[in-house]
């Protein structure tokens, strides 16, 4: 199933990833409900070989080589499919509020950045196997996370839930309304995490736990929620606001962002070399207002790291 029509698997791999801006209201909303019956098959091939990208040469000596990074002249960053921050256009090329950040830092370093896409749940494996330099995918700063690799912060984030238009079971947002309700997270993500936590709550006030389902990509998520097949999504607001506008209201977000947390690029820990280079490269990236431009660029000011918390 993974081998075979080549043509065929790039255009699935799309639409299963992101839905192009392009793509009208109805189509969106058809995207998402075809899509359902093939999440399980592009989820298995998806998540077994990476999907690599290369682009923008900075044209600037390099700041640091091998063994610093794996690859001379190449900044190489392990990422996920993670809307709006990391998507597929209608080219089918990897863009977003990361994708651009990515960039910037690797031409501050002097290097290309080359993309390895894994499952959000295969990212710190693959940085401890050194199939990256760093990981650039939504991925939350947490204690345990700090005690293997050191990050960069670069943007905030925080927990919303999203339901579908209907909202059958009157969710409010990511609260004790979602007691006894059916919800869906992606695997090895806070989302998950998070939900199990409320559930907990659930139990000790005498009310009824969360049935909690993991899935490997966003895209199937939303697809089981409009489809009915969950009562609500967990994941990052920026994900809820994503696809609220790409199905123009099927899907939306309910009630507040809970929580307030940084995602930053992770490099092992004992590469504190490029850690440096990294920090160095991102206040140089602020600095000269690339980063205050990459934000507007995707309507994310509200997500500035370098605001006051």
């Amino acid at each position: 199933m993974c081998g075979g029509r080549q043509e065929l698997s790039r255009l699935q791999r799309r639409n299963h990833r992101g839905f192009p801006p392009s793509i009208s209201s109805g189509t969106r909303i058809a995207a998402l409900l075809f899509t359902a019956g093939l999440a399980v098959s592009l989820t298995a091939c998806s998540t077994e070989t990476p999907q690599t990208s290369e682009a923008h040469s900075s044209g600037k000596a390099a700041k640091v080589t091998p063994p610093t990074v794996i690859k001379a002249d190449k900044l190489t960053v392990c990422t996920g499919d993670t809307p709006p921050n990391i998507f597929y256009d209608e080219n089918n090329e990897l863009q977003g509020v990361e994708i651009d950040i990515a960039h910037s830092l690797a031409k501050g370093l002097g290097l290309t950045a080359a993309f390895e896409e894994y499952a959000f749940s295969g990212l710190i494996p693959a940085l401890q196997a050194k199939q990256c330099d760093v990981i650039m995918g939504s991925l939350y700063i947490k204690p345990e996370r700090e005690e293997i690799a050191n990050f960069v912060p670069y943007l905030y984030s925080g927990t919303g839930a999203g339901v579908s238009k209907a909202n059958p079971k009157k969710i409010t947002g990511f609260d004790d309304s979602l007691c006894g309700t059916n919800v869906i997270g992606i695997t090895g993500a806070t989302g998950g995490a998070a939900t199990e936590e409320l559930s907990k709550g659930c139990a000790a006030a005498g009310k009824k736990t969360i049935e909690i389902t993991l899935v490997d990509e966003s895209t199937s998520a939303v697809q089981q929620v409009i489809a009915g097949q969950a009562d609500a999504f967990v994941d990052t607001s920026e994900i809820m606001a994503f696809y609220e506008k790409e199905s123009e209201g099927a899907f939306k977000m309910i009630g507040e962002p809970s929580g307030k947390i940084r995602i930053g690029a992770a490099t092992l820990k004992a590469n504190t070399d490029l850690n440096k280079a990294l920090d160095e490269a991102f206040a140089t990236t602020v600095d000269d207002g690339s980063y205050a431009s990459i934000l507007k660029k995707w309507n994310m000011e509200a997500n500035d790291i370098t605001s006051a918390e």
